[in-house]
């Protein structure tokens, strides 16, 4: 059983022992990403979170990794642009290693003067492989085009300039407001004893820093915007998609994941049939859905020849035009909801899967559910569910459009769907 509680500390820890499996997953969460950062301070989420991997007052970089692999586990970490993630997977009977590694990496980092430079062409090189990836570089300007300079537009990464003016005294300071106890949530999966986590991690994660430092958003504007980029690869990089309000319940998440399941997050998705495999007009097409604290955002992506995008473009409009007059039926529901079940079956048996997934459902609901009140809700989808969440959010005047990529593309001939 799922069991949520706080340290005397102000820590929330969410805690799901697994009796089957002799692994556990242990994550260490900020309540911050690259959205809160403000001028002064572009890049520094992403660059602290790998300095926490540079050694403490404790331990050396080679200890650190050291540690965790001499018992077959291993660390990582990742910034977001509302999070930040430092977790451990390792054998069960290992965790309390676990718990002191990462404890000790958010509490007693030193932040080295030398590794600090070091690290800068680590990140320079992150970047520059961004700019090699036209996949990543197009959803970049696709939130740019859609958001303009709010801060969810912005890489998670900071640009070279920015990194390279990064100084310890400013990274410290950063480090010291933002890793502190209110601004922790703990979540754990595996083989654990409940009382047995939370007494290591009460003795191990003491009162300590703290500060009134807050996540003070303001949510996006969304700017209409059918845009047309041109650059140096030879595919065709398209992203189109809606911004909207995020589902305040969890009923209505699972509303909105049997129909983007649907429409086209999978092979046998209405869009990958007609588009892929029924015409041939791309490669790789697929939906996605992205949800912050203030707005949720719903994209199609798919990539293509240059001389494809009038079909393309002509042959999506008809997609999601068909989506309105001809709804989906219950044989379409019930499928997407079979395949929705077998995937939560299947991410089960992966408790690093399992240890994020307590965070994601606790952070955008504020409950996390069992995986048999997960089952309950999605089988309480029906076909005039999927109407609502159609009728809601799929207008032609609601959609931006990003066609990114060759050069050999002149001009879009269209501004926008028109069903």
């Amino acid at each position: 059983m799922i069991q949520t509680c706080q340290l005397d500390n102000g820590i929330r820890v969410i805690l799901e022992p697994v009796d089957y499996t002799e692994v556990v997953s242990i994550g260490f969460w900020q309540l911050h990403g690259s959205r809160d950062e403000n001028k002064s301070e572009r890049g520094y989420s992403h660059f602290l979170e790998h300095m926490l991997f540079k050694g403490t007052s404790k331990r050396t970089v080679y200890q650190i990794a050291s540690e965790v692999e001499r018992v077959g586990g291993f660390l990582n970490a990742f910034t977001e642009k509302e999070l930040t993630c430092l977790y451990c997977t390792l054998p069960g009977e290992h965790r309390s290693l676990a718990i002191e590694i990462l404890s000790d990496m958010i509490t007693n980092s030193i932040l080295n003067k030398e590794e600090i430079e070091k690290e800068k062409l680590v990140i320079i090189n992150e970047i520059n492989s961004i700019e090699d990836n036209p996949d990543e570089k197009g959803h970049e300007f696709y939130l740019e085009q859609m958001w303009k300079d709010h801060p969810l537009s912005r890489r998670i990464t900071g640009k070279i300039s920015q990194i390279r003016q990064i100084t310890r005294c400013e990274l410290m300071d950063f480090f010291k407001e933002r890793y502190n106890s209110l601004n922790i949530v703990i979540t754990a999966s595996g083989k654990l004893i409940p009382d047995e986590m939370l007494n290591l991690l009460q003795k191990k994660l003491p009162n300590g820093r703290s500060s009134n430092f807050h996540a003070d958003r303001t949510p996006p504007v969304r700017h209409l915007s059918w845009k047309l980029i041109r650059d140096k690869f030879q595919q065709i990089h398209i992203y189109s998609g809606i911004c909207y309000s995020i589902p305040g319940i969890i009923k209505q998440y699972f509303k909105e994941l049997v129909f983007s399941t649907l429409f086209g997050e999978s092979m046998s998705s209405r869009l990958f049939q007609r588009l892929r495999d029924n015409e041939g007009l791309c490669y790789t097409i697929y939906t996605f859905r992205t949800y912050y604290s203030d707005t949720a955002l719903w994209t199609i992506y798919a990539n293509t020849l240059p001389e494809s995008v009038p079909k393309f473009l002509n042959a999506l409009n008809k997609e999601l035009k068909r989506c309105l007059l001809e709804p989906p039926d219950k044989r379409e529901v019930e499928n997407a909801k079979s395949q929705i079940k077998g995937n939560l079956t299947l991410a089960r048996e992966d408790m690093e899967n399992r240890m994020k997934r307590l965070m994601r459902q606790y952070i955008l609901t504020g409950q996390v559910l069992e995986y048999k009140e997960s089952l309950h809700l999605l089988e309480e989808v029906l076909p005039e569910d999927i109407y609502e969440v159609i009728e809601r959010i799929i207008k032609p005047n609601n959609f931006n459009l990003l066609v990114y990529g060759s050069r050999k593309l002149k001009s879009l001939n269209c501004t926008g769907y028109n069903f």
